[in-house]
């Protein structure tokens, strides 16, 4: 299965040249997250990074409440949030999730994450592949990236633009 060729013992070299070699408007990671399992439609919360340059990269975070329209805010973060959310990617092992025969469903809940591979393609893992203590690694890559998310990185001018216009 492909994955990130990258060790915990050397995170930061090559998740930095991952985010680095990664041409500008592509995915680095999305993280979603939605309530299931309720009679009345429930609300979802997306998070999208893109690379944009050697020093930034795009963060836009999406939130529909339910019975709400979707609305995007952007943000242009610091490119350390790629390698903090990728790291968190790294750490729980998410590249090995697929196929797993231990994995636990989650009720109520439903995750997914996406992220770009060290071969330039991309691996999806949800919370129905996901092992027992899989939870926290979802948390912990969105916790990275909504780490990033404040007034300061905000970008009025692309929340209201395509991500076509933006790139």
């Amino acid at each position: 299965m492909p994955g990130l060729s990258v060790k915990k013992e050397n995170l930061s070299p090559d998740l930095g040249e991952l985010v680095r070699s990664t041409p500008a408007g592509e995915l680095l990671v999305d993280s979603f997250e939605k309530v299931v399992g309720t009679p009345e439609e429930q609300g979802y919360g997306e998070l999208v990074l893109y690379a944009r340059s050697d020093s930034q990269v795009l963060l836009e975070c999406y939130t529909d409440g339910g019975l709400d329209t979707e609305r995007m805010t952007a943000y242009l973060v610091p490119i350390d949030a790629a390698k903090e959310a990728l790291a968190a990617v790294v750490e729980s092992e998410m590249d090995s999730w697929a196929g797993r025969d231990d994995t636990v469903g989650l009720c109520g809940m439903y995750y997914v994450c996406k992220f770009r591979n060290a071969d330039g393609g991309y691996t999806r893992v949800s919370s129905e592949e996901m092992p027992p203590d899989g939870t926290a690694a979802f948390s912990a890559v969105r916790a990275a990236l909504l780490r990033y998310a404040r007034a300061e990185y905000l970008c009025p001018e692309l929340s209201s633009s395509s991500k076509e216009e933006v790139l």
